[in-house]
């Protein structure tokens, strides 16, 4: 079993805890500079497959927030031992591990062999602390999510699945607009009605009819495949965001680009430029809101 102040979704943390962590990310974010000194003689290990630009810099900055030291470690999970001798020496050796990888049954693994709290900084099935820091950044700016229309326009990401796994606990309402065949799966979608799901998701083809009335319009970089020429470039060509959509969408929508950004693929440099996009806004949000989750791992 992974320990309890573990993170590897959305799911583990209930509603009460989610909003707790928000408002201890608020108070990170009015006191940036501040340091706990309890957390000074612990050691958080963080594993970035890959580069990670933005998710590093926030734990980083997070970690060095809270008063903690932060150990770097250059691999990759089971690469060169069972992921289990991993977890052993981590166990002994820091108090909390960040972890980001491609596989998540590999995070899954590493933190049901670990006898510390492991953060999920991002896999394939998901990015919970990323969409943790984005549902802060649209309660900054339009009030409690259960009052939130958020339109996800794209492929069914590992950044859809987190914005899907608030919706449990939230009144969340989440439209996903995309290209046929690129719709969420449907075991996933039945897991989360199966937990009493209070908000919703939905799905269509019709860019239009997706975006009317959305408070955020949201989304992430195509997939590989739809950013040379070919088919699969056409199919998503219907789906970009420009300031006409953004029009569409309602005078009070923002837009959201979990980022890095491909002006020209899912946005344009025009939408992207928009006053109305809130997206490099929003990632000054990142550290605060990372602070709060390795706090609540240090306990």
């Amino acid at each position: 079993m992974p320990h309890a102040r573990s993170l590897l979704s959305l799911l583990d943390l209930p509603r009460p805890e989610i909003e707790r962590l928000w408002l201890a990310s608020a108070g990170w974010k009015d006191q940036r500079s501040r340091r706990r000194a309890r957390f000074a003689d612990r050691r958080v290990a963080t594993i970035f497959d890959g580069p990670a630009f933005r998710t590093r810099l926030a734990f980083d900055t997070a970690i060095d927030a809270v008063g903690a030291h932060r150990v770097d470690l250059p691999l990759v999970l089971g690469e060169r031992e069972p992921i289990e001798d991993t977890a052993a020496i981590l166990s002994s050796a820091v108090d909390a591990v960040v972890v980001r990888a491609r596989d998540h049954q590999s995070v899954a693994s590493l933190a049901g062999a670990c006898d510390v709290p492991v953060i999920n900084a991002m896999t394939d099935a998901g990015h919970p602390v990323e969409i943790f820091s984005e549902a802060f950044s649209v309660l900054e700016r339009r009030g409690p999510i259960d009052d939130v229309v958020l339109t996800f326009v794209g492929d069914a990401t590992n950044v859809l699945r987190s914005w899907c796994e608030l919706t449990v606990g939230f009144e969340l309402q989440v439209r996903h607009v995309c290209p046929p065949g690129h719709n969420l799966d449907e075991d996933f979608l039945a897991g989360l009605a199966e937990m009493g799901q209070r908000g919703s998701v939905t799905t269509t083809h019709d860019l239009a009819e997706g975006v009317v009335g959305a408070d955020v319009l949201y989304t992430d970089a195509w997939p590989l495949a739809a950013r040379k020429p070919g088919r699969r470039r056409a199919a998503f060509e219907p789906y970009r965001i420009t300031t006409d959509v953004l029009d569409a969408a309602g005078p009070k929508a923002i837009l959201m680009h979990v980022m890095p950004v491909k002006r020209g693929d899912e946005v344009t440099a025009e939408a992207f430029a928009d006053p109305r996009s809130v997206s490099l806004a929003a990632k000054r949000n990142l550290a605060p809101t990372h602070a709060a989750i390795v706090e609540r791992a240090l306990g």
